[in-house]
């Protein structure tokens, strides 16, 4: 079957088909033939055997696994059949089942389908090729999986990347910018009340296994791997503050609410208290790096700077480290690679990633706004420059746009907050053709990143505050500014469409500012941010 109006339907070989059983339709034709129309196919018709006691078979099976490997839709004719792990896998998302008796209706059936649906089951389609079908190595694991699944095992913990940490000396006190601590009368948070402390880890381990069966076996990554938190663990209502779970939590105002002074001195939200961990790329760029280090001194709610030291060249011998009262770790690379930006560190031991450059020029106030709406959008990238993809018309292509527009798409992880969820996909779980173009460009990883991420979630990202740009004034040139920077995102882009087979980036036309901010207030009262 070709389209919703054309259809496709042989009924003599050019060759011998495939032996088949006696009440099946035979494969017909060699499977690179088969794959070419496929391939132009948005529904592959599968017909189940004639036998109603055969649930399933291989001339089946090898229909449906050559639909779903190029992205067309089975229509399954035959509602007695079970498809591969029916158990576990809600094929309905993927494949269109179909009694017998209604055949005739097929045509209408099919025609039914929005455009946005008939989406959904192709990626949906393709991912479970991917994962479960597409090598010998998938299917055996897939098998091991259904087996652990089936005794209530979980999976073996998803791998860290080790930390090599380069010793270094901290000799220098760090003062305070005054342009960067200007955040009107507000103090940002409780420095000295909170110790760094690492999120609690692994807290789901049986849940996984039993409660999220589906929702594991149904969406990416799969079952392969346990993770030790995700950002889309289910939250506790807003009673579990006060009434015997509040463990945790800091409500505002002790939970009476309150404005910029309340507000400050508590995290409130939906979920208890966290941390979060800054992670900087650099390299070759101490004094730059250790102005930006410089400007962390009395950020609240930070656990630890990870800096991922890209340089082949260890730092220099003299060169003296701000201390800035919390840990800053050093981690040596394998290699100069921006995909060394995304490793899931051990070393982090937070939720909450802060991707920043080493030339990010960012103020507390910002930073810990950023940090607020990130606690309510965990499942996003959340931060500062905006971009977006847009059509290019002449060339049937997509290019990389960074112009001031009221649409955006991309958030760069040069300053951004993300789930280190999105670390352990971005690294062990997306295609590494991606990682390899990264690394061949010496670019594009913060777009990777958000198609990671928009991809699984199927959101855009949100940015806040009114920064189009955060590079600080008189550092060196980026490689940003070299024209060719922008034409090999203009590939990067197409290149990864191509991966996926499909554009994930999103649209969004908004940005988030706190809630008080341009609101009168009474003279009594404060805003939540001066600025924001």
């Amino acid at each position: 079957m070709l389209s919703l109006n054309q259809v496709l339907v042989e009924f003599t070989c050019k060759n011998r088909p495939k032996p088949s059983l006696p009440t099946e339709w035979a494969l017909c034709g060699e499977r690179e033939d088969r794959l070419e129309v496929l391939k132009t196919s948005t529904f592959a018709l599968v017909i189940s055997p004639g036998d109603g006691q055969l649930v399933a078979s291989a001339g089946c099976n090898m229909r449906l696994f050559e639909a779903l490997e190029v992205g067309a839709i089975p229509v399954v004719l035959g509602d007695h059949s079970k498809l591969p792990y029916h158990q576990l896998i809600r094929w309905s998302e993927a494949a269109i089942m179909v009694p017998k008796p209604r055949i005739t209706e097929l045509h209408f059936l099919l025609r039914s389908l929005s455009d946005s649906d008939l989406l959904a089951m192709r990626r949906q389609g393709r991912f479970l090729w991917e994962t479960y079908f597409s090598t010998s190595e998938s299917m055996f694991n897939t098998i091991l999986a259904s087996v652990r699944t089936s005794i209530q095992i979980p999976a073996a913990p998803i791998k860290e990347e080790p930390a090599q940490e380069i010793p270094h000396k901290a000799g220098k006190m760090a003062g305070t910018d005054a342009n960067l601590a200007d955040n009107g009368d507000l103090d940002l948070g409780p420095v000295e009340t909170e110790p760094p402390y690492a999120s609690p880890r692994f807290l789901r381990n049986f849940t996984y296994t039993v409660s999220d069966v589906y929702r594991t076996w149904n969406h990416a990554p799969g079952p392969f791997h346990l993770f030790p938190h995700t950002p889309l663990d289910p939250v506790l209502p807003s009673e579990a503050k006060f009434l015997g779970s509040g463990t945790g939590f800091r409500p505002i105002g002790g939970g009476s609410g309150g404005s910029g002074k309340e507000f400050q001195a508590a995290l409130g939200g939906n979920v208890p208290r966290e941390q979060f961990t800054v992670v900087m790329l650099t390299y070759e760029r101490e004094e730059v790096l250790m102005n930006s280090l410089e400007r962390l001194n009395g950020l609240p709610y930070l656990n630890k700077v990870v800096v991922v030291w890209n340089s082949p060249k260890p730092p220099s011998d003299d060169l003296l480290w701000p201390d800035i009262g919390l840990p800053i770790v050093v981690v040596q690379t394998e290699k100069n690679s921006l995909n060394n930006r995304f490793l899931p560190w051990d070393a982090v031991e937070t939720e909450a990633i802060l991707s920043i450059d080493d030339d990010a020029h960012l103020r507390h106030d910002e930073i810990m706004f950023g940090f607020r709406v990130w606690r309510e959008a965990r499942d996003r990238i959340v931060g500062f420059p905006g971009r977006f993809h847009a059509w290019d018309v002449n060339h049937q292509s997509w290019l990389y746009n960074s112009n001031y527009s009221c649409e955006l798409s991309m958030v760069l992880t040069g300053a951004a907050f993300f789930h280190k969820y999105y670390a352990y996909l971005y690294s062990y779980v997306m295609p590494q053709a991606i990682r390899d173009m990264v690394d061949e460009y010496v670019n594009c990883e913060d777009i990777a990143m958000n198609f990671l991420v928009s991809h699984i979630t199927r959101k855009p990202p949100i940015k806040v505050t009114s920064r189009w740009t955060f590079r600080c004034p008189g550092c060196p040139q980026a490689l940003s500014h070299d024209d060719s920077h922008f034409h090999e995102r203009h590939k990067c882009i197409n290149f990864f469409v191509k991966v996926y087979g499909y554009m994930p980036l999103l649209y969004t036309q908004f940005r988030v500012d706190s809630v008080l901010f341009k609101t009168r207030l009474p003279h009594d009262k404060t805003k939540c941010f001066k600025f924001i």
